[in-house]
């Protein structure tokens, strides 16, 4: 299972597991939750391609496309999701994702309505 999960997480895998009480980290020592904000050219290959478009007016009025989705790997009672935000502009493709122990699904829609009116502005 371990090295399932390694595999899903970023593509990483868990050489060993650490546990302690109410606290998830990862093999490669960094605690969950974790966030990235990824900038590419529109052109690179699409990490979330299988990604349902989404209806975001603020992205709609600026003329680009956006997707979200994401897993869930459960464990017993807990669960991790990984998540991600995708908008797809003409000069650049903005990726944001965040592994936790919640969703975080406003968040990221949030925070790539406003990395992306920034960069388009």
């Amino acid at each position: 299972m371990a090295a399932a999960m390694g595999a899903l997480i970023k593509g990483k895998k868990f050489d060993q597991r650490y546990d302690s009480a109410g606290k998830v980290t990862c093999s490669w020592g960094k605690a969950v939750p974790t966030a990235a904000v990824t900038i590419a050219l529109p052109s690179a290959p699409p990490t979330y391609k299988d990604f349902p478009v989404v209806e975001v007016p603020e992205l709609t009025a600026l003329g680009v496309e956006a997707q979200s989705g994401g897993t869930e790997i459960a464990v017993g009672e807990r669960s991790l999701y990984n998540q991600a935000f995708v908008v797809i502009a003409p000069q650049f493709r903005l990726t944001v994702d965040q592994t936790s122990e919640e969703r975080r699904d406003d968040d990221l829609r949030e925070a790539a309505v406003a990395l992306t009116t920034w960069l388009m502005s």
